[in-house]
């Protein structure tokens, strides 16, 4: 086997050795991607289906005020009108906000739109059945009517949750891993709206009477046991589920609000709806809401509950991505160390022992590499060269030493220690060499510095660790999102600058914007929960030279104080201090509890 052929079969072994490596580690990525994928989908969706949630909470909740408004006497009605009407505002904001957010689905499926229409339709109708009994003479609202306009609004209810289960349909089909969190969301909605036809029964018993009492008390007792299988598999599967220790406490609490409080003055007051002692219904109301109001709690609790777990998951599938990457960076490292060992060990010294003899023979007096792993007679040989190429080695090594340090001295000469970043010194030659390069069609130089907002607070507060933490971190989150061609310093302190090339004046104010929105909602340290945002001053040029650089890190600057002055966490990419509608007004969220009002 000739020489060539033994070095082509060591490496075209370990080459393909790290290819099956990569191929699995890629087949494991990929699933690990997919599943982030669908888990992030998955929290987008349930999203939308805690729309349809709350708009269904929102129109069983129209028959509390509803019913005592039908109830009340004339002092009372205005009152109770004015709630009824803030809770019918909120029903239509809820379902105005669904109707947008399913907006493509009720266009394109039929049985979404046709849910949809009914939704609405049966509501109007209920309300106006509720206005035309309110605007009756209290007494000649009779039982039946009043029990006819809670029957029309259970019927908008029963069609909010037809919609509500259509739409959880669809969001299972487009995001299954969120089926069960959709199930006990709904659940707990059922469970909400039980509670409130409960109330609505006995509100029927106190207004009517004779058969129709009876028949509200048949319809009380079933929609009771209907409650207790909801509650009992709430109580079986949500704290399991969803892990969350909150949720089983908010249950017991339900049970000693709600099922041992509200409930049995329920179904005590139906039961002697018949006597001379019954409460009215707005009284029973009263009485009846306040230990219901745990139930809503209970619905609110799981739906966040639930979005917390996707959340979880999701964080999950993108800790199992990095680990596959992790392994499989680490296996390749492993091939490719047994690669160079049997290189070292068994290929490399038999080729130099022959490859010696070969260039001794020419006269090539170049020093080989050494072969510890060498036999005994290939070692003298090798011993004697080595006499007569000592002086060589020892300055190829000097040379050797002077060209590391020379690199590493110009890295660090042009490269900020904390940051990895250009210094001001880099950037200022790099500035330089971007001015001399331009071509036709050049759109201009945009020139972004920023400021870390509070940043003496972060330092005071959690000690100067934490604020260089936070310097590096703005780097690396910000870094990835500038072009390569873009340039990145740090300026001084905790403040940075980014030139732009080839950017029209627009794509400058919108670089801004996105980057100050970016780093508002990534989060420096998880111990600390903390979070940051940042001052954003903008000046663009559509010609300048080198000598007018000063001049653009000047405006940019003073720019960036009146950010400050504006309130922070804003771009400003103007001079004029009242026009204040070019500088941008959108704020981040919370910096985070590690920082509360810090950033």
């Amino acid at each position: 086997m000739s020489r060539l052929r033994i070095q082509q079969l060591q490496w075209i072994g370990a080459v393909a050795v790290i290819m099956v490596c990569l191929m699995m580690a890629g087949s494991t990525i990929a699933f690990s991607l997919s599943d982030y994928i669908n888990h992030k989908r998955g929290v987008t969706e349930f999203g939308r289906f805690h729309a349809a949630l709350h708009a269904a909470a929102m129109i069983a909740r129209e028959r509390g005020p509803a019913n005592s408004l039908m109830g009340a006497s004339q002092e009372e009605q205005p009152q109770f009108a004015a709630a009824l009407k803030a809770s019918r505002d909120e029903t239509d904001k809820d379902i105005a906000k669904l109707e947008t957010l399913f907006r493509t689905e009720i266009n394109q499926s039929p049985e979404m739109r046709s849910a949809f229409m009914a939704v609405k339709a049966q509501l109007e109708f209920g309300r106006q059945t509720v206005d035309a009994m309110v605007a009756m003479p209290r007494d000649e609202r009779s039982g039946a009517k009043i029990a006819e306009a809670i029957q029309a609004m259970f019927l908008a209810a029963d069609r909010a949750q037809d919609y509500r289960d259509v739409a959880g349909r669809s969001i299972i089909a487009l995001a299954p891993e969120t089926g069960a969190e959709v199930m006990l969301t709904s659940m707990a909605g059922t469970l909400r709206e039980r509670a409130g036809r409960l109330g609505s029964y006995v509100v029927m018993m106190l207004t009517s009477q004779g058969q129709a009492r009876s028949h509200y008390r048949i319809a009380f007792d079933s929609e009771l046991n209907r409650l207790f299988e909801v509650n009992a598999l709430l109580k079986t599967y949500a704290p399991t589920t969803l892990q969350s220790q909150d949720v089983a406490q908010l249950l017991d609490q339900v049970t000693v609000s709600y099922f041992a409080g509200s409930l049995p003055y329920a179904q005590r007051v139906a039961f002697e709806s018949n006597s001379g002692n019954a409460p009215t219904p707005a009284e029973f109301t009263a009485k009846y809401v306040p230990g219901m109001k745990s139930t809503e709690i209970l619905r609110e609790l799981i739906e966040t509950t639930a979005l917390t777990s996707l959340d979880r998951v999701r964080e999950k599938a993108v800790k199992a991505m990095l680990v596959s990457a992790s392994l499989a960076g680490m296996a390749i490292v492993v091939v490719i160390g047994l690669a160079y060992t049997l290189r070292r060990s068994l290929f490399r010294p038999m080729l130099a022992a022959i490859g010696q003899i070969d260039e001794i023979a020419a006269g090539n007096l170049a020093t080989p590499p050494p072969m510890p792993h060498a036999g005994r007679e290939v070692r003298e040989m090798f011993q004697r060269l080595d006499i007569l190429r000592e002086q060589q080695r020892f300055k190829r090594h000097l040379e050797t030493e002077r060209k590391a340090m020379t690199e590493e001295l110009r890295r660090l000469s042009q490269t900020d220690a904390l940051t990895g970043l250009l210094n001001r010194r880099a950037l200022g030659e790099a500035v330089g060499r971007l001015f001399s390069e331009r071509k036709a069609g050049f759109r201009g130089f945009g020139v972004i510095m920023f400021d870390i907002d509070h940043f003496k607070l972060i330092n005071d507060r959690h000690g100067h660790a934490v604020g260089d933490l936070a310097l590096q971190r703005t780097a690396e989150i910000l870094g990835p999102c500038l072009r390569p061609n873009d340039l990145f310093a740090r300026y001084g302190g905790e403040e940075f600058i980014i030139v732009l090339c080839d950017v029209s004046e627009t794509s400058a104010r919108s670089t801004a914007e996105r980057l100050r929105k970016t780093l508002a909602q990534a989060v420096i340290n998880d111990e600390h929960g903390l979070m940051v945002t940042a001052s954003f001053g903008v000046d663009w040029r559509a010609q300048c030279a080198f000598e007018d650089w000063e001049k653009l890190t000047m405006v940019a600057d003073k720019r960036l104080y009146q950010a400050k002055r504006n309130g922070r966490n804003l771009v400003c990419f103007s001079d004029a201090l009242e026009e204040m509608a070019i500088v941008s007004a959108v704020k981040s969220g919370p910096a985070g509890p590690g920082v509360e009002n810090a950033a």
